[in-house]
């Protein structure tokens, strides 16, 4: 018995040191809706622990215990689904668990047997069980991942272990003494004990990875056109592998000729649909600024770089922006220059630049190669060596 009030007492300050903690963190991550979520599971359940250790076995605590109990882990579950960046669950799982819950609480009503009307509210948390473990095993593997599915998993062995005794958990072990099996509470203890904080600092950890990777991803990415900015893009460049390629740099011809007869509305939509154009030509794009953009071809070959920029350049041609005129071509410059590391990528980047700026003066809309030019081939310090 000493065990049992021990188990309750520990759970009661589990529940809210980790409240506590979940606080802490929300107030310092934007208010993550996933820490709302954990934050009203804790608080669910403590109020379901406090009905188990004080409660007694009155109908109107087992009615309420038939839906805290479930409740908890519908909130858990969608902390966990947000906290790995996927939606809430759907309609149908809330729904299903609704019934469940009400079946049990109308099963208290017309007093059924208390080992047959706790079954449809234990079949509810299996749902939502079901829920978060199937999620989590669709997520991309990773450590944190592993953690949430095992101990998540615990979770749900201390359930479906638990249901057969259910009603020797009532009024803290008080209600039915000597019914339910000697190692009942120490089975709970430690699983409790591990499961508990092990699921709520996941799921924070979760959090935490996610808002640093948003951070990050603010500080690499270009706001307008989410590519690379320069520094991310070089960075980005000098770590992968092979270390040769070819680099397209290129730029929308009178792009201020479209900010100004149609507005920088108009001139955002038109950058960020070029954008996906060089985007999708390869993961490494970036935005160097304005209207210039570039992109690396690891291992490409200059005809290849070529085959590629031509393409981009003939797709941009097609396009027609909807809030501009039908006979306002679009048209962009590309200049091509290889790259390895026996150059600064700023150097290949400004023979890529010279090359793009010759596509210009030679009229625009068109495609140029670095070390076509003679004056590029006389010039030691533009040479490759």
């Amino acid at each position: 018995m000493d065990t049992t009030v021990s188990l309750y007492t520990l759970m009661l300050g589990l529940i809210a040191g980790l409240a506590l903690l979940a606080l802490v963190v929300r107030m310092g991550t934007q208010r993550h809706a996933s820490l709302g979520w954990l934050v009203g599971a804790l608080g669910v359940g403590a109020v379901n622990t406090w009905l188990f250790a004080n409660g007694g076995t009155a109908p109107a605590t087992r009615a309420a215990l038939y839906v805290f109990d479930p409740l908890t882990l519908y909130c858990v579950t969608q902390a966990v689904r947000l906290s790995i960046g996927q939606q809430r669950s759907s309609t149908l799982v809330a729904l299903v668990m609704t019934v469940l819950c009400g079946l049990s609480v109308t099963l208290v009503a017309v007093g059924a047997p208390i080992g047959v009307e706790a079954l449809p509210a234990m079949a509810a948390g299996l749902v939502a069980y079901g829920d978060a473990l199937s999620t989590i095993w669709r997520s991309p593997r990773s450590f944190i991942r592993d953690g949430l599915f095992v101990s998540m998993g615990v979770m749900l062995l201390t359930d479906v272990v638990r249901i057969p005794f259910f009603p020797t958990l009532l009024d803290a072990g008080r209600a039915y003494p000597g019914l339910g099996p000697d190692w009942l509470p120490e089975f709970l203890l430690v699983t409790t004990s591990f499961a508990v904080p092990a699921v709520v600092l996941f799921i924070i950890a979760a959090i935490v990875t996610r808002v640093i990777g948003t951070y990050r991803d603010r500080s690499e990415r270009d706001g307008l056109t989410d590519l690379f900015n320069r520094r991310a893009f070089t960075d980005a460049v000098r770590q992968h592998r092979p270390s040769v390629g070819v680099l397209v740099v290129a730029d929308i011809d009178h792009f201020k000729s479209i900010n100004d007869n149609y507005g920088h509305a108009t001139g955002d939509e038109v950058i960020r649909h070029f954008a996906g154009l060089m985007g999708g030509a390869s993961r490494l794009a970036g935005r160097l600024g304005g209207e210039e953009f570039v992109i690396a071809l690891p291992g490409a070959s200059i005809a290849e770089g070529e085959k590629i920029a031509e393409r981009l350049r003939e797709a941009f041609a097609r396009h027609r922006q909807p809030d501009m005129a039908d006979d306002h071509a679009l048209s962009a410059s590309f200049g091509i220059a290889p790259y390895s590391g026996r150059h600064s990528l700023a150097e290949c980047l400004d023979r890529a630049d010279r090359a793009l700026y010759r596509a210009k003066r030679q009229g625009r809309n068109c495609v140029a190669i670095f070390g076509t030019d003679q004056r590029e081939r006389d010039d030691p310090a533009l040479a490759f060596g």
